[in-house]
């Protein structure tokens, strides 16, 4: 006979109280191998839920981390960053993280970096139930540990969105004097930018600022025919619109074939969109996520953009 699974769906359980409410380990055993739980991590088993999410397995492991955790801890750094919604760009990892308010103290598990701040600096919220850094905490706790690009790439989502305000990240990096990293969280928070659309964009972003010949650009640039006819806005444009940059990430196909357009029609318009700049004289480069993580060919693309187009 079957054994009755006397836990809801989505909840974690551990081993014990497993036992508790009359479950054998050779209970357990079997219900992992028939796929009627979960083992996440060593003791602790969940039931599944239909069509669950990567998100929804995180609220998981987070909700394991602060039972197991110091007490008072909260979510916060990347793990915060996915629990809130914003992109991690070179920033992912495997394990929770977890502040805890006290001077010193921080440390690092198998499953979990747990991460030290002093109580006046700790603003909290709370996703799904679960106590999280706040968004500016967040961002700036991401920029510190995980560097620029992975904070700005956070930093743009969360301004255009309007989660955050300038005045907020900026007051929080002053908290921070004196911290680890703090440097780069400035930094981030002066060169973040709402305007940027996408994840891709910011990375862009970044990585156009290190490519030394290549000059800041315009985003956003709308172009209209010589009739005043709005014609395209660009992700990027260098000498007042000659060189067109777009950062050529799937999602925007990806988004317009979920929402029932056909996405060879989607990219049939990006390519009439294209032939109208061009009519316009413009020159236009496009780029995918491999350029920019190979960023001596990325400049070299819009050094050639540069020159075809008279800029440089």
């Amino acid at each position: 006979m079957t054994p009755v699974i006397p836990f809801p769906t989505g909840r974690p359980f551990t081993t014990a109280e497993a036992t508790r409410a009359g479950l054998s380990h050779r209970a357990l055993t079997a219900a992992v191998a028939q796929g009627r739980l979960i083992k996440i991590r060593h003791g602790w088993f969940h039931a599944p839920q239909s069509g669950e999410s990567a998100r929804d397995a995180l609220a998981r492991s987070s909700r394991i981390a602060l039972d197991q955790g110091p007490l008072g801890a909260v979510i916060s750094h990347h793990t915060a960053a996915a629990l809130h919604g914003l992109p991690l760009i070179r920033a992912w990892t495997d394990h929770v993280h977890l502040t805890v308010d006290r001077p010193t103290g921080g440390r690092r598990t198998p499953h979990t970096q747990v991460h030290s701040s002093p109580r006046h600096s700790l603003d909290t919220t709370r996703v799904d139930g679960i106590p999280v850094t706040c968004i500016a905490r967040t961002v700036v706790d991401l920029a510190r540990s995980a560097g620029f690009d992975a904070g700005v790439c956070a930093a743009d989502h969360a301004l255009r969105l309007r989660m955050v305000t300038a005045a907020e990240l900026a007051s929080e990096v002053d908290r921070h004097r004196g911290r680890t990293g703090v440097a780069i969280a400035r930094d981030v928070v002066d060169f973040a930018d709402p305007r940027a659309e996408s994840p891709g964009e910011s990375l862009s972003r970044c990585v156009m600022r290190w490519c030394r010949d290549v000059p800041a650009p315009r985003l956003q640039h709308r172009y209209f025919s010589s009739g005043g006819r709005p014609v395209a806005r660009t992700d990027f444009s260098w000498g007042d619109g000659a060189l067109a940059g777009e950062f050529d990430g799937r999602t925007k196909y990806s988004r317009c074939a979920a929402g029932g357009e056909d996405p060879g029609e989607v990219v049939w318009r990006e390519k009439q969109r294209e032939d109208r700049l061009r009519a316009l004289g413009v020159v236009v480069v496009r780029w995918v996520w491999d350029d920019l993580y190979a960023p001596n060919r990325f400049e070299r693309l819009l050094l050639d953009g540069l020159r075809r187009s008279g800029v440089r």
